[in-house]
């Protein structure tokens, strides 16, 4: 069985101030503490890498599954509008810190 790795990024704004602590695992799972709501997500089928797969996505198909992920337990289009601001202002922050995170990589190669 393989292992399960985890890394976890801090989002910022533009202007530096605090945006959110996002998790993403090996296998699929996204989890987020933010100002804009705490969301989390487990995909099972995304290809060979999961960060990849994260930079691929939309915001409406990002939105999409953070409302998902929490309206079996809460419905109302209070929640679906708070996870599509959520998935406007978390997933272009989160893309930004991948791809920095990998340039950071090739550099130290």
């Amino acid at each position: 069985m393989e292992q399960i790795t985890s890394e976890s990024f801090t989002l910022r704004t533009e202007k530096g101030g605090w945006l959110a602590q996002v998790v993403l695992t090996s296998d699929g799972m996204f989890a987020s503490v933010s100002d804009y709501g705490n969301f989390s997500y487990a995909w099972r089928s995304f290809g060979d890498n999961f960060k990849e797969f994260i930079k691929n996505l939309d915001v409406s198909y990002f939105g999409g599954k953070m409302y998902n992920g929490i309206s079996y337990i809460a419905y109302g289009r209070k929640y679906e509008a708070a996870a599509y601001r959520f998935a406007e202002e978390i997933l272009p922050a989160l893309k930004k810190a991948i791809s920095e995170q990998g340039n950071r990589q090739k550099d130290n190669e």
